[in-house]
């Protein structure tokens, strides 16, 4: 069997040197930190990520450089020796936001029983908590520098360097890591809450991964869209993000069925009403579209012998409510709806698992 040997890099500013002091204890203590060479410069993230990613163990296979701001579960480094060993050429990331596309992508994984899904690459390479071979690790840091003047977002770079060069991107199902949703020195706060698609220790990855992925549905700002793949440009994946109305052959989906579905559960659970009070009644069955899409695509792309955890099924769809509605609705009333919105969300993939399995049959 191949070996690995995992290098791990904390990247930070001076006035949050606390939090990454925390975070190295989390990890055991053998940990570079690096801290932004320009504290009192414009806040770019990619000024300090050019460092932590050059800042690999003489000797080390991968290195893993995870932002000040995260929560690891208590197995990531275990994850990360195998994931180097089951990936030794990818870039494996172990977060995704519960609003992105890739955290579309996980849910779709989650609910078809992946241990790790190919990522969708729309806008952005997740890089809370990333892992390199440490090649990469090098020639990202090296190409990375010279445009420091120009760029910040530490993410889009990232996204165009494993594109350039083809490397290919897993995500773990679940996250193993949680954002603690504080102050962001990048100026990203007032945006939205970010927090982790699906994490709540719910144990490790298992082997299998979800690929081959052209249709995800994708719920944000209170709507239901499809990424659908429509090929590649200049050596990149081209993604269109539609209203899933029209996208009903790529999603292979009938709307009518799905109103219907609503409309029959709405009629029966009081929970639709709580939810149509809580955050208005259009926003409520754009939910339920999104997670009948869920179910239904999870239960078609689901290969014999997958079995889903109810567990990391269930983390996944809570998070589908609430992070596909900040900043449209206020914090406090999406606590309140958060419970009863997981509800909903859960029914309406049980429907659209159904409706795949009934079209099988």
């Amino acid at each position: 069997m191949a070996t690995a040997r995992l290098s791990v890099t904390v990247m930070t500013h001076p006035a949050r040197s606390a939090m990454a002091s925390g975070l190295v204890a989390l990890l055991g203590g053998e940990v570079t930190v690096v801290t932004d060479p320009e504290p009192g410069g414009a806040p770019n993230p990619l000024r300090t990520s050019v460092e932590a990613w050059a800042a690999f163990e003489e000797g080390a296979t991968h290195h893993l450089v995870l932002q000040d701001d995260v929560v690891p579960s208590e197995d990531l480094l275990t994850v990360a020796r195998a994931a180097a060993v089951r990936f030794p050429r990818s870039a494996v990331a172990f977060y995704a936001n519960w609003d992105g596309p890739d955290g579309s992508a996980v849910r779709l994984g989650a609910l078809a029983g992946a241990g790790w899904v190919e990522a969708i690459d729309e806008i952005y390479t997740p890089t809370l908590a990333l892992m390199l071979p440490v090649e990469h690790a090098a020639r990202f840091s090296e190409e990375a520098r010279p445009i420091v003047p120009k760029r910040r977002e530490d993410d889009a770079v990232m996204l165009d360097y494993l594109e350039r060069h083809h490397v290919p991107v897993v995500v773990s199902i679940p996250n193993l890591i949680e954002h603690q949703g504080t102050e962001s020195i990048a100026g990203n706060s007032a945006e939205r809450w970010r927090s982790a698609c699906s994490h709540r220790n719910l144990g490790v990855p298992g082997s299998d991964v979800l690929d081959g992925l052209n249709a995800v549905p994708h719920y944000r700002e209170g709507a239901t869209y499809a990424l659908v793949l429509e090929g590649e440009r200049a050596g990149r994946r081209v993604w269109r993000r539609t209203p899933w109305r029209q996208a009903e052959q790529a999603l292979g989906v009938d709307a009518a069925r799905v109103d219907s579905s609503w409309g029959a559960w709405s009629r029966r659970d009081q929970a639709a009403r709580y939810v149509e009070g809580a955050i208005g009644p259009a926003a409520a069955r754009e939910l339920w579209a999104a997670a009948y899409l869920i179910g239904l695509a999870s239960e078609r792309l689901r290969p014999g012998g997958w079995t889903p955890d109810d567990k990391v099924r269930s983390a996944a769809l809570s998070t589908l409510g609430v992070g596909g509605l900040i900043p449209v609705v206020t914090w406090h009333e999406l606590e309140e709806a958060r419970f009863v919105m997981h509800h909903l969300a859960m029914a309406g993939a049980d429907h659209g698992a159904s409706a795949a399995a009934d079209a099988t049959a």
